[in-house]
């Protein structure tokens, strides 16, 4: 394999061929052409997919074994409404900001600090809002970002509509036949309403309402040709209950952050019970591996062990699979140093190689193979005369002079 010297540029035919090679697998390679996220606001995970009798989830149950289920998902911030349904739209604990808000006469409303996932779909896959809805009860809905790079601009479209969840769904499901949006979110707020309500009876019957809307919403996705076969579900609540009171939470107790993560899909493998620990923040960036957009200021990472690994090559017997590739690399974004996590399962050494997107060559390293085994460098944000490089998006690339692979990410200053 021959090397590029550090800064040069490469001449149009090379470059063109680089960016195509190097972006092949950050770009939107899966079958998903749709998402749907679904939140359940305040189910315990004890009454939900925790209990393994599935009493009151029989439907999102058989959707665990068409796909997968973390078993260990937390509310790993505030387990309150307020702070973890933005820390879901945003990827990230963020700050809430208040404003009048003229959708809702003038009356003061909250908007989260950071952008949202609604937004980052929006601007970078360049859709209209039409392509992005969020369905909820009648209410004046708290809104997503003023931030000066994304912004009103790259809001959902907020369809408000009803005052059960069954309202909710009937709206969701017009949504549906009549926008067909390649990204949706559903969200259903009875069961914490029934919770706080004290009546255990009413929290449990909303519980049994909850699943079997999220059934007919997967039915529904089957039957319709331009989702069936191609959407992404997944199904998430925002925070648990006190483990020794089922009406309230809002602290730190086993009920109030364990929570579930179900999905179901083209790309998931199918029974899978994942045991690799996820959180609220890991949400947004999985939304965006699948629909080609970079939740940029994310803390999490996208769940990627959740995703089925079966390609064309796995097909053909003649092929042997890849010897290289990457497990992790996080922080994502990054401002100071960047952890990449890979394998090399070759006799030989490899190369790290990091491009800007200009197919420039501004970092390279060689590393060791080690069979079998995961390894760690760090990249701390320089080109090879160690000075810092600027915010922007890089590509890493390992390579072991046969194969390569490679993933985009963001250095943020």
């Amino acid at each position: 394999m021959s090397k590029i010297s550090i800064g040069k540029r490469l001449k149009r035919g090379g470059y063109i061929a680089l960016l195509f090679s190097l972006l092949l697998t950050t770009a939107n390679a899966y079958t998903t052409e749709r998402v749907v996220l679904v939140i359940i606001d305040g189910l315990r995970y004890s009454e939900g997919l925790g209990d393994s009798d599935h009493i009151y989830t029989p439907r999102m149950a058989a959707l665990a074994e068409q796909g997968a289920l973390v078993n260990d998902f937390q509310n790993d911030g505030y387990t309150y409404t307020s702070r973890a349904i933005p820390a879901i739209w945003c990827g990230a604990w963020t700050e809430i900001n208040t404003f009048s808000d003229p959708a809702c006469s003038g009356s003061s409303n909250s908007t989260t600090q950071l952008p949202t996932v609604f937004e980052y779909y929006r601007k970078q896959v360049n859709q209209p809002a039409s392509d992005c809805v969020y369905t909820l009860k009648d209410l004046c809905s708290w809104k997503a970002s003023f931030d000066e790079n994304y912004g009103p601009d790259y809001w959902p479209l907020y369809h408000a509509e009803g005052s059960t969840d069954t309202d909710v769904w009937h709206e969701t499901e017009q949504i549906i036949s009549d926008l067909a949006p390649h990204f949706l979110l559903m969200y259903l707020a009875d069961v914490d309403h029934e919770g706080h309500s004290d009546n255990w009876d009413n929290y449990l019957a909303a519980i049994q309402i909850a699943d079997s809307l999220v059934g007919k919403l997967w039915d529904v996705l089957q039957a319709d040709s331009a989702y069936s076969g191609r959407t992404t579900l997944f199904v998430t609540n925002d925070h648990g209950r006190h483990d020794y009171d089922f009406s309230g939470h809002g602290d730190s107790c086993p009920g109030c952050c364990q929570i579930q993560l179900l999905a179901v899909g083209p790309d998931i493998q199918a029974g899978l019970l994942s045991e690799e620990p996820r959180s609220i923040p890991d949400i947004a960036p999985t939304i965006g591996e699948l629909l080609g957009f970079t939740a940029e200021q994310s803390t999490g990472t996208a769940m990627l062990e959740l995703f089925d690994g079966t390609s064309e090559l796995d097909s053909k017997p003649n092929q042997t699979p890849s010897s290289i590739r990457f497990t992790k690399i996080f922080p994502a974004p990054f401002n100071s140093e960047l952890s990449i996590e890979f394998e090399l399962n070759t006799s030989e050494s490899g190369q790290i190689n990091i491009y800007n997107l200009r197919a420039e060559l501004i970092w390279t390293n060689t590393v060791v193979a080690a069979l079998g085994n995961v390894r760690t460098f760090s990249w701390a944000g320089t080109n090879q005369y160690q000075n810092p490089v600027p915010s922007g998006v890089y590509i890493i690339q390992l390579t072991n002079g046969l194969e390569s692979v490679s993933q985009k990410v963001i250095l943020l200053k």
